[in-house]
């Protein structure tokens, strides 16, 4: 039996408690689902390169995490590495503008339907902070109506129903908003409207009902926080269509799938021109940075004596040149190419090794982001359908694939991601490892177990 050693990740950890909240800079990587034996904490990374990463302890995985996303090119990819080299030669940061955010500004225009305007920013949660800002000045209304299971960030405004209880009460089909966090002032929960996806009846109702009061609708076009649930046949313009006939404004949140799904991301894929749009992840090919983009009548709201954006560090030279190296290698190299056949045979390939074992499973998503589940479910198309997934074994063959040399995350409602370094050696090894990972998965381990967070470091 493989067995991984942690020495390093859980002697880091412990020390990492002494000094950060929780041990860690970020709630998401303190994995939630883990083996006490084998495995007592989230993992500490050394070194990534191409579509490989390698943990303190020296274990090395095939990456499918990729950062959340944005390592859409591969770990340390050369042109991009090469072009922020010579972005640092001349400076980091300037409190005055330059030229490479007109070079990338050009580059979202040529790409993006809806980019009319840019406003380059750090994090996507700035991206959508402002986009609903925008949205409320050009609308002169307040509400937002967001989709249970759908993340747009860490702000107030968004931090409801990102992954409530299953069993989260509902008023006549609308569920009723989840606070997602601590320290949320109790009037924002009468700004925020929550709808299910992927239902075309209770959103319409909600919407003609609230019409005079809904600034926007943001939504993932695919559902990145949850499992990589696909839009169904006609939604995204379904849902245009509504907004438009109700004054309201559409935000799709491309966070996640721009510059991942295709080129011009999400709203080229489907044929739906949202009227902003936020991006950050696959753009800087990992480097910290973020957008927004609209048309040009919505993003002129922007500007002095009017909506307030800005930052020391938005359009910052370095980021920039990050993504002015990865727009263009994409726009010249058949990247989608390969990501689309590389990500359809492994989600066939995945799917095989399940069906040939007689395991119920569903793979949904695309060939960039996507994600397996065990459930018997024959239609998966919104947050409250996970509830019908195994999630324990889900668990456990995180760990087996671990072992196996490959990391998927720990979550089961976090999607897999490609990237064009991942090629048919990966591919291979990967199948592999999934065949020789399921038949330990199948069998249930006592030693693993769902804890909290909290409850884990209550522990230590």
């Amino acid at each position: 039996m493989k067995k991984l050693k942690f020495t390093k990740s859980y002697a880091l950890f412990k020390e990492a408690l002494k000094y950060l909240p929780a041990g860690v800079s970020s709630n998401a990587r303190l994995w939630q689902k883990v083996c006490p034996t084998y495995m007592p904490c989230s993992l500490y990374i050394d070194r990534a390169k191409g579509a490989y990463i390698w943990d303190v302890d020296d274990n090395k995985y095939i990456d499918y995490r990729l950062g959340f996303g944005p390592v859409i090119l591969g770990h340390a990819f050369p042109e991009v590495r090469r072009k922020v080299d010579e972005a640092e030669k001349y400076g980091e940061v300037f409190a005055l503008s330059h030229e490479m955010e007109i070079s990338v500004a050009k580059k979202f225009k040529e790409s993006v339907p809806c980019a009319d305007k840019v406003r380059f920013s750090n994090t996507g949660t700035e991206a959508t902070m402002h986009a609903i800002r925008v949205a409320r000045a050009f609308t002169g209304k307040e509400k937002v109506l967001k989709f249970e299971g759908h993340y747009h960030g860490a702000h107030d405004y968004v931090l409801f129903s990102t992954d409530p209880p299953f069993n989260t009460p509902m008023h006549q089909g609308t569920p009723v908003p989840f606070v997602q966090s601590e320290g949320i002032p109790k009037a924002i929960e009468k700004l925020v409207l929550v709808e299910r996806w992927n239902n075309f009846e209770t959103l319409e109702r909600t919407v003609e009902k609230n019409a005079d009061d809904i600034a926007c609708i943001i939504t993932e076009p695919i559902m990145g926080n949850c499992s990589g649930i696909m839009p169904q046949k006609g939604y995204l313009k379904f849902l245009k269509k509504l907004c438009d006939a109700h004054g309201v404004l559409l935000i799709f949140d491309e966070v996640k799938t721009g510059f991942r799904v295709s080129l011009g991301g999400a709203q080229e894929l489907f044929g739906v021109k949202p009227h902003l749009a936020t991006f950050a992840k696959s753009m800087g090919n990992g480097y910290p940075v973020a957008a927004i983009a609209g048309v040009e009548e919505v993003m002129s709201e922007i500007g002095p004596h009017h909506v307030v954006h800005g930052g020391t560090y938005s359009s910052n030279p370095v980021s920039l040149a990050a993504v002015d190296a990865t727009l263009g290698y994409m726009s010249k190299h058949d990247v989608f190419k390969h990501l689309n056949s590389f990500g359809e045979k492994l989600m066939a390939g995945i799917g095989d090794v399940f069906k040939d074992k007689g395991v119920e499973h569903k793979v949904l998503g695309c060939p960039s982001m996507f994600q397996f589940l065990f459930t018997t479910l024959d239609d998966v198309k919104e947050y409250r359908d996970l509830a019908t997934c195994d999630l324990e074994m889900y668990s456990r063959m995180h760990y087996e694939l671990l072992k196996e040399g490959v990391m998927v995350d720990e979550d089961n409602e976090e999607v897999m991601f490609t990237s064009y370094s991942h090629g048919n050696k990966e591919l291979n090894a990967t199948l592999d490892a999934f065949e020789d990972a399921l038949p330990d998965a199948l069998v249930p381990k006592t030693s693993i177990a769902t804890i909290t967070s909290r409850e884990r470091i209550a522990k230590k």
